[in-house]
Order: structure tokens, then C-alpha cells, then sequence
């Protein structure tokens, strides 16, 4: 039990899946903000991480995560007595949502596509925002060597995610099965389901719902213990609530990554000067473009 325990990377691998093409990002990421985001990503020269749980829609992580689930409970009608017992206390925890006790995540969304119509709507304000294109090999580069850090292409692809997730089960399964002083209670064994449903949730990251493939998503993941303390971590309201974010520094450890400032397709007039008058609060200047799309925001 006290060996190396399985990752999604190990899942990908067993499918034939490239890690290099994962892990290589397009030339360059677009981040979808509205006026207030473009001002003080430029202004402070941060990105901001948002706990998973609280991101816009959480039901795109929901979604993977329950098709994980159901791998699992498609594999309990042939599974052992032990097994079986492991895995409805997994479902249990999972039903509960204690999920959210495993590990702490923290994801910044980006996308290829620099003027997608959904993402005008969904993430700029109706399309009166602006869309930062950031140089994705120097900024995931230092991403990357900041720590507790993963980047990677989310896949738009339910039936790899079940595989993934298959993968994984099996190998949790097969150490449940060698283990001779498994408990009839569950204390015994938090540590294992933990485990699982830690890995199960990270391979769920990596995917979405066909429906949104249209985003072209490249995330920013930071990983934390579940119970490790988080240097920097900061607090901003949400409807009534305080949604928990990490900032990542872009500018000290890669001043030059940020090339454009794409101005959303509603006014454009305004939202283009606006652009210009925070792009000073830079030293080098920042080319500022405008999204192609016929559309006001009504």
C-alpha cells in the first residue's frame, strides 16, 4: 500500500496517449476577461488561479468526475467481496461530495482560439471584454518551474476519460485485493479511497464535455494537500461567499510572455480605448487587435 501510487500520466501512457503532445502548448493561449480583469492582470502583472469547486460552471468538473464514478460501478458485478465493499464506500465518499477533502485545486482556463463567439459570452462579458494572448511555451515554461504546477489541453472525449479512469480502478482494485488486513470498517482504508478519488478527480480535469470543445481549453493547475497550508492564497467575494484563488506572478518570471490584447466584437470603440489606456501601465507595448465577429451585446 505504501508504494508509488497510480497517475492519470500512467493511465495516458497505458493508452498510447503522447506525453509530449500534451505537454506541449499552442504558440499562443488566450485568457477571456472582462475590463476590470484586463486592468489588473496588467496593472499587477498576475493571473489568477481559481479553487476548482468554485470555477464559473462546476459542473464541467461534475461531469468527468461522474463519468469516473460510473466506471467504477460498472466494475463492482465483478468484482471481489473486498472490492466490492471499497468500492461503495468510494461511491459513498463521492456522493457526499467529500471529494472536495481530498486535495486542494487551483486552475487558470486558457484557449487557442483568440475570437470564439462562446467565450465572448461566457467569459468577457458579453463580448465587451478582451482576450490576453500569452506566449504558451514561455509562460507555461514558468509556469512550471513555480511549483505544485501542471499545464496541459483539456479533451473533449467522455469515452478516453472512461478509459482513463478504468485504468486507474483497476490498479486500486488489484491493491485492495492483496491486501490481507483489509477492515470491515472504513477507517482503515480512508487512505486508499482518498487516494482514488484524488486521482480520479485529477483525471477528470483533463476533460470536458463535448459541448464545449469549441473553447480549445489549455488549463493552469496548481495541486495542494488537502491539509497543507497555501502561501499566498487569497479570498474575493462571489455571490455571497468568498471563493478562494493563488495568483501566479507572469510578469517577474516572464515579462515578455504577454504579445496581444484582443478587444472583444462589443463596443469596440469604447473597449479599444480602454485597451490602449491599460496597455501604458506597461513598459513595451502590447498590440492591440479586434475580434472579427459581427455581434452586440444587447
Amino acid at each position: 500500500r505504501q508504494g508509488r501510487l497510480p497517475e492519470p500520466a500512467l493511465a495516458r501512457r497505458r493508452l498510447g496517449v503522447s506525453e509530449s503532445l500534451l505537454n506541449t502548448p499552442p504558440a499562443i493561449i488566450y485568457h477571456y476577461t472582462d475590463d476590470i480583469g484586463l486592468k489588473g492582470i496588467l496593472e499587477t502583472g498576475q493571473l489568477w488561479l481559481t479553487d476548482v469547486f468554485r470555477l464559473n460552471d462546476p459542473s464541467e468538473l461534475s461531469h468527468g468526475f461522474t463519468i469516473a464514478i460510473a466506471a467504477l460501478n460498472s466494475k463492482v458485478a465483478s468484482a471481489t467481496a473486498k472490492t466490492k465493499q471499497f468500492a461503495h464506500l468510494v461511491a459513498d465518499v463521492c456522493g457526499q461530495m467529500e471529494i472536495q477533502r481530498s486535495a486542494q485545486y487551483f486552475a487558470c482556463g486558457f484557449s487557442s482560439c483568440g475570437d470564439d463567439l462562446g467565450q465572448w459570452r461566457a467569459y468577457a462579458d458579453n463580448g465587451r471584454g478582451y482576450a490576453l494572448g500569452f506566449d504558451g511555451k514561455v509562460l507555461e515554461k514558468a509556469f512550471s518551474d513555480s511549483g505544485n504546477a501542471d499545464s496541459f489541453p483539456i479533451t473533449y472525449n467522455d469515452e478516453k476519460l472512461a478509459k482513463v479512469a478504468s485504468v486507474i480502478i483497476d490498479t486500486y482494485f488489484r491493491i485492495v485485493d492483496i491486501d490481507t488486513i483489509l477492515p470491515a470498517d472504513r477507517s482503515g482504508i480512508e487512505d486508499l479511497w482518498v487516494h482514488l478519488t484524488v486521482h480520479l478527480l485529477r483525471a477528470a480535469m483533463f476533460f470536458k464535455h463535448k459541448a464545449y470543445e469549441h473553447e480549445k481549453e489549455y488549463r493552469l493547475l496548481q495541486t495542494y494537500k488537502a491539509d497543507e497550508r497555501i502561501a499566498g492564497l487569497n479570498r474575493r467575494p462571489g455571490r455571497y461567499s468568498l471563493i478562494r484563488y493563488t495568483d501566479f506572478d507572469w510578469r517577474s518570471v516572464a515579462p515578455m510572455a504577454l504579445k496581444t490584447i484582443v478587444v472583444g466584437p462589443s463596443e469596440q470603440k469604447k473597449a479599444g480605448q480602454f485597451a490602449e489606456d491599460c496597455s501604458k501601465l506597461i513598459s513595451q507595448g502590447i498590440p492591440i487587435t479586434y475580434s472579427a465577429i459581427p455581434y452586440r451585446a444587447v
